[in-house]
């Protein structure tokens, strides 16, 4: 297997800016839990939940496909202007339905103002130019920069963590800091001077954004699993409980970035594999799966056995703290133990939809999920136990790994 050196310094740079992400975010966490109430503590994973969810909406699928058509084009860089008019038009549209949508949540939901703290971090995503760095192999500045953003505004944070609303403080550091990132890279990416004269019509927009609802179907779908149970938590479950479950859900997330980027690192040689024929791709699903699977019950078993040791450590060892808060947050991270086995056993399976260009298989896929998730939110609602929401997780990434499994199956009974 090889790599030339952009394709391992690319890796490297994606990889230290979602580990940084993950870090500031479990970071920030355990300054919310000891310095405010835990009412407030559950609004914050609602809102940065939220604001995950419009990031999504707003980026479009532009983050995946316009790095595609940027290579494409084989360094004929008369065409990135127009990519990325195209881009910034489409942002545009999703970025109003999602600042109506956040300026009219402060009206229908408790706290509801606290969304608002989100816009920053909605605008930042409208002029995200990772699409284009990404593409063009200069994500490595762009890494550096992030990661010191970071620091500043958790120092930021830090030093505030005494003063009235720290849950809206850190959101909105949080959000400024991601924009002013953004905008130092901004002409870089979106070529400001031509961005009016190519502007595409509103028949032009109309057909870009019919080309890029099934890849947004997909980033949706996937999200929404984990975030439309998040949402729905408040309804029957006490504060304590929707914080811990906020914690351990972050923690889900991090380890689905590590993942991924263990995905992303065997991407081009599986890519290779896999058009030299369905026997050299099992083989090689076969033997990554191996790797994966003993890495992640190492994992598994850490999570099962030292709970307390990890939450001291991700709360800095002030357990006394909250005590009611890490014994919830203790069971729950028990039951998520085998959560990142699961999550691993099925991303070659994302990887083989993708690499056989199946995307409306893929799309189903997350349809299906994401019903099982809108079916147990019923069951919460007509009366389960409240202590099985704890379950959801495991449950949630199961049904995952056996819809791709079926789903994979039945194409491949359908090519005999």
């Amino acid at each position: 297997m090889k790599f030339n050196i952009p394709a391992i310094g690319q890796f490297t740079a994606l990889l230290i800016l979602n580990i940084t992400n993950a870090i500031f975010q479990l970071a920030v966490i355990p300054l919310l839990i000891h310095n405010t109430n835990n009412n407030l503590v559950g609004t914050y994973f609602l809102v940065l939940s939220f604001g995950v969810l419009a990031s999504i909406f707003i980026n479009f699928g532009t983050g995946q496909t316009a790095v595609i058509e940027i290579r494409q084009a084989n360094e004929n860089k008369l065409v990135y202007p127009q990519i990325a008019a195209n881009i910034i038009s489409l942002r545009f549209w999703a970025l109003l339905v999602a600042l109506i949508i956040c300026l009219t949540l402060p009206f229908l939901i408790n706290n509801g103002w606290m969304y608002l703290c989100s816009i920053p971090l909605l605008i930042s995503e409208f002029i995200n130019p990772q699409y284009f760095l990404i593409a063009t192999y200069n994500v490595k500045q762009y890494s550096l920069w992030n990661s010191a953003m970071r620091i500043a505004v958790f120092v930021g944070i830090y030093f505030l963590r005494t003063q009235n609303h720290l849950v809206a403080i850190a959101l909105t550091m949080s959000g400024l800091g991601v924009l002013l990132l953004h905008l130092k890279y901004v002409n870089q990416a979106f070529f400001l001077k031509n961005i009016f004269k190519l502007w595409p019509s509103f028949h032009k927009s109309k057909q870009l954004i019919k080309a890029q609802a099934l890849v947004l179907g997909n980033g949706l779908t996937v999200h929404l699993q984990q975030s439309l149970f998040l949402f729905a938590l408040p309804n029957f479950v006490t504060p304590v409980f929707l914080s811990a479950y906020g914690l351990i859900d972050k923690l889900i997330s991090s380890g689905r970035m590590l993942v991924n980027a263990y995905s992303a690192a065997v991407m081009p040689h599986a890519a290779g594999t896999h058009q030299q024929g369905k026997e050299n791709w099992e083989k090689l699903k076969k033997q990554q799966n191996k790797i994966l699977t003993i890495l992640c019950l190492v994992a598994a078993a850490v999570l099962y056995f030292f709970p307390e040791q990890i939450l001291s450590i991700l709360l800095w060892g002030k357990k006394n703290a909250n005590v009611e808060f890490f014994d919830q947050a203790t069971i729950l991270l028990k039951l998520i133990a085998p959560v990142p086995l699961l999550i691993a056993l099925n991303v070659l399976n994302v990887t083989e939809l993708i690499l056989e260009k199946k995307y409306l298989a893929y799309f189903i896929a997350g349809l299906l999920v994401l019903l099982v998730a809108i079916l147990f939110v019923v069951f919460m609602y007509l009366g389960l136990p409240i202590k099985v929401a704890g379950y959801y997780p495991i449950i949630i990434e199961g049904s995952c790994l056996l819809i791709y499994f079926l789903i994979l199956k039945g194409l491949r009974n359908a090519k005999n």
